[in-house]
């Protein structure tokens, strides 16, 4: 089964981590094409996305980071 990541959601995570898409794709054991997809809206393996999620559960969102992109847009509406 396929699903189509939030984009924005995907991108606003990685930066409460201080991720690049590189970082992502090493810490979900993903390839950079499968992280390139999900921020493209293209879609990926339902699989793809427990293994970000997981990534996201094991490295927490930084609360300096949190602190400074508060109240900031990044195309969650």
């Amino acid at each position: 089964m396929s699903v189509i990541v939030h984009a924005g959601r995907l991108r606003f995570e990685m930066v409460r981590r201080g991720w690049s898409a590189s970082d992502l794709a090493r810490e979900s054991r993903l390839s950079p094409a499968t992280i390139s997809a999900a921020l493209a809206g293209r879609p990926i393996a339902a699989k793809s996305l427990d293994l970000i999620g997981d990534a996201f559960t094991r490295v927490p969102s930084r609360k300096a980071i949190d602190e400074l992109i508060m109240g900031e847009s990044f195309g969650l509406g």
